[in-house]
């Protein structure tokens, strides 16, 4: 199953090509999409697509399937993706089906895919942006170890801008 990680509640695996609907829907939902970045439907194809392969060994990132170890419900995705501010960080992204909000699912993730990647890359560094009005979201990354610094621009959107300071602190 290429189960990259798991919790007591999660399982974070590849996808299978055969998901690719059941990750599509996830985009059709506007309350998923309220915080995310408008992306056409042939462009998350596109995307999903692209990350079914595994990615190089050792590699610390990639797009993966997040689902419900009791029953195998899908939750929505997670990823690790080379920011894009030349820092050398690695950035922290997700979306979960509305259904799934609210119950520490997102903080369950985070800890358990930032504590697993730092057992492959001891002294990775991380970052995560959020949507300056998705307040959960920002209690999700301070769970996670992340520190609020200035906002960030990313296409012309500002954004609210985290950085990992737990075992692994980013030198100012």
């Amino acid at each position: 199953m290429n189960i990259l990680t798991q919790t007591p509640r999660l399982i974070i695996r590849r996808f299978k090509a055969e998901e690719e609907e059941m990750y599509l829907a996830l985009y059709d939902d506007e309350r998923v999409m309220q915080y995310l970045p408008f992306r056409t439907r042939e462009e998350h194809i596109q995307i999903f697509r692209e990350h079914l392969p595994e990615g190089e060994p050792g590699s610390i990132t990639g797009r993966w399937g997040l689902f419900n170890k009791a029953d195998n419900d899908f939750i929505g995705m997670c990823l690790l993706r080379p920011f894009d501010n030349d820092s050398g960080e690695i950035e922290l992204g997700y979306a979960m089906k509305y259904d799934y909000w609210g119950k520490g699912i997102a903080s369950e993730m985070a800890n358990a895919l930032l504590g697993h990647m730092l057992t492959v890359q001891p002294g990775a560094k991380f970052g995560a942006v959020t949507d300056l009005d998705n307040i959960p979201s920002q209690r999700v990354l301070e769970k996670a170890g992340m520190q609020r610094r200035e906002n960030y621009w990313r296409a012309g959107t500002e954004l609210a801008y985290f950085r990992f300071v737990g075992i692994s602190p980013i030198e100012e």
